[in-house]
């Protein structure tokens, strides 16, 4: 049986680690006669080599039984009644309640740095979390060995991506993170686990606490904001519920980056809490996002403008999803109120659905059957929206709540102002900059200033010229700079090790 080792050096590990790493790839090979894998051989060979009960070996025991992540209630059992019986006795019981999988999945066993994209792997949005985590995964690709994977439907098993899924998540064809074949079960242990999504699916949440807890030498999180409890209003059924429990994940996590001092000041909160639950908070350390857009040509911009039907009107755009938060009823509310003031212009509407969004769909409608201009684009290609930008005679973005504004810079550095809310993150990165700042909940606040921008061509170009003294570091800087964490002072080796097991005959991922 053949298995492949990254080709570069690897920290050294404990003879147990090596062992159990051995007696998995003996307990992968294909086909598994578990009847012979019980018996008490195998079982005592284990007891003996492996020594001291531990958490972080009772989980990779029951991680390689079960070609995925155990929960953390079961690692705790499993690794008392190791210290109590022996080591036979839970894993002798494991095998008869029939954990053990009848088609046992190839996996791989990685100590390095795996990322999980599960999310971006898996959409087709352009903009926020998707944004960060691809323009971050891309750039470290090119100097850094990195694992990407995915956890499957049910939140249990973290895989290796489709090359679909990678073509999702890279931005560059010609960058390559760590080879792994698809479908081969991914197993962190003594791994660097860099999460730059959220993770509110139940399954997924309680997967990711264990693999933090047991699986990894350092952990990293992107903060984006603590909004589905400070304004829990504004979130989804179940969300404020769900993002408790991703909180609660957090709370093992070593780093947690926020992406602005506003979104530092809603972590800093959270973590000043926990140790009052006597749980060790992690470290908050800010890396802003940064102030970077892509360039397309003048060609680019006038085929899109043709396509668009965009020729012969001002364009008002907006970049965010549809959810309630985004306060696009209330920007749907000032456009009308300017319309009906003579003014003419096409407001583009750039983003996913989203969750409570019917309202403001049907009020799309309405205006639209009006002979309001209003166009809406989903899934669209960074060319477009960067066209859009270059387009645009100013954006809105007058959110309720946010972490950080990405479409407030995105608009600013590309030289266009933007209407936005007076408070939080949005007023720090825009006022001075190239922003009018106003009331998000306050309507006629929106329409008075988008109508000034309409037709007050000083205004809007003395806005111009303040957008030129935007601080403008860039997702180079921003990846840069996040690395340092990841690969901070307790972190294991940057170059993964990649133990890749075959279900059958073959290396998978060779």
């Amino acid at each position: 049986m053949s298995f492949l080792t990254a080709s570069r050096a690897t920290t050294a590990r404990p003879a147990h680690d090596e062992a159990l790493r051995a007696a998995g790839r003996r307990a992968s090979s294909a086909p598994v006669d578990w009847e012979r894998l019980s018996g008490p051989e195998l079982i005592d060979a284990l007891d003996r080599d492996l020594g001291e009960a531990s958490d972080r070996l009772s989980y990779l025991v029951l991680a390689l039984l079960d070609r995925g992540v155990p929960s953390t209630a079961r690692v705790v059992e499993f690794t008392r009644r190791w210290r109590v019986d022996g080591l036979s006795a839970p894993l002798t019981a494991e095998y008869r309640r029939g954990r053990a999988p009848r088609r046992p999945r190839p996996f791989v066993i990685v100590d390095g740095v795996i990322m999980d994209v599960t999310d971006t792997s898996r959409s087709r949005f352009t903009t926020g979390i998707q944004r960060v985590a691809r323009e971050t995964v891309t750039r470290w690709g090119r100097g850094h060995d990195v694992v990407l994977a995915a956890w499957d439907v049910t939140g249990r098993q973290l895989g290796a991506l489709t090359a679909e899924e990678t073509g999702r998540v890279l931005l560059d064809d010609s960058v390559a993170t760590v080879p792994v074949a698809a479908g081969t079960v991914v197993i962190p242990f003594d791994a660097t686990f860099v999460l730059p999504e959220i993770t509110v699916a139940a399954e997924r949440t309680a997967s990711v606490r264990s693999v933090v807890r047991f699986g990894t030498s350092r952990s990293v999180a992107i903060g984006y904001d603590c909004i589905p409890v400070t304004t829990a209003e504004t979130s989804g059924p179940g969300m404020p519920g769900a993002f408790s429990e991703y909180l609660a994940t957090l709370g093992h996590f070593d780093v947690v980056a926020p992406i602005s001092s506003a979104a530092r000041t809603e972590y800093s909160g959270w973590a000043a809490m926990l140790p009052g639950a006597g749980l060790a908070p992690p470290r908050i350390e800010t890396v802003s996002l940064p102030a970077e857009v892509g360039s397309v040509d003048d060609e680019t911009v006038d085929r899109v403008r043709a396509e668009l039907g965009l020729v012969d009107t001002p364009v008002v755009l907006s970049v965010g999803s549809h959810e309630p938060r985004k306060n696009h009823l209330a920007l749907l509310t000032a456009a009308e109120l300017n319309w009906r003031a003579g003014h003419e212009f096409t407001l583009v509407l750039v983003g996913g659905n989203a969750w409570g969004d019917g309202e403001f769909q049907h009020m799309v409608r309405t205006l639209r059957r009006k002979g309001r201009s209003v166009q809406m684009l989903s899934g669209v290609g960074d060319d477009v929206v960067w066209s859009l930008y270059r387009m645009a005679r100013f954006s809105v973005f007058c959110s309720v709540n946010e972490g950080f504004g990405l479409p407030v810079v995105e608009s600013l550095v590309s030289g266009v102002p933007v209407v936005t809310s007076d408070f939080g993150s949005m007023r720090e990165l825009g006022e001075g900059h190239g922003a009018l700042v106003v009331d998000p909940h306050a309507p006629a606040d929106i329409a008075h200033a988008m109508g000034r921008l309409l037709v007050d061509d000083e205004l809007r170009e003395e806005l111009v010229a303040l957008t030129a003294g935007m601080p403008r570091p860039t997702w180079d800087d921003y990846a840069a700079r996040l690395w340092t964490l990841v690969d901070g002072p307790s972190a294991g080796s940057s170059v993964p090790e990649v133990d890749v097991v075959p279900a059958r005959d073959g290396v998978a991922g060779a």
